[in-house]
């Protein structure tokens, strides 16, 4: 059974044209967005044509607290001189409800903004549409990351071959 998405983000979507969506968290996990695809009636996207990209001037912050992962999530926070790795995947316009739906934007959890991301194996700056989580959806402070999430996050970047220095931050950061 599939559940009906309905308001604003979704009627939003139907009207808007094609796009690249920054992943960055728990999506890039193929076996995590499989189960929750499942539970809400969306099909898996194809993820052939993801690019492998990095977000200048921002970081991760683990301060989006998630009752299903146990612990704090993350978003991506202003930080010049860092990045935050992921990948650019394109998306027909009328998947912009499952995207919102995914990233939690139906429910104001998190909000999109545009931004341009830097392909890891080099060429032109793609547009992407990020998703971040609203202020004041945040704990006053970052907290410990939640394992399985972290877990994902992992899987998922050694899955999509982001770099080598992205993987062993996220692998500390579970320490």
């Amino acid at each position: 059974m599939s559940l009906p998405v309905v308001g604003k983000a979704h009627e939003a979507g139907a009207a808007s044209a094609p796009f690249r969506w920054f992943i960055y968290g728990s999506s890039l996990d193929a076996s995590a967005f499989a189960v929750w695809a499942e539970q809400h009636g969306y099909r898996v996207p194809d993820f052939g044509a993801a690019v492998a990209a990095a977000l200048p001037d921002h970081r991760l912050a683990f301060d989006v607290p998630s009752k299903f992962w146990g612990g704090a999530v993350a978003t991506v926070t202003a930080a010049p001189g860092h990045s935050v790795e992921g990948i650019a995947l394109p998306m027909p316009a009328e998947a912009r409800g499952l995207v919102d739906h995914k990233e939690g934007a139906i429910s104001g959890l998190f909000e999109a903004f545009p931004a341009e991301v830097k392909p890891l194996a080099g060429g032109a700056a793609l547009p992407v549409l990020v998703y971040r989580a609203a202020r004041s959806r945040r704990l006053a402070a970052e907290a410990a990351p939640s394992p399985g999430f972290l877990d994902a996050l992992i899987a998922g970047a050694r899955a999509h071959h982001l770099s080598d220095g992205w993987i062993a931050g996220l692998v500390a950061a579970k320490k």
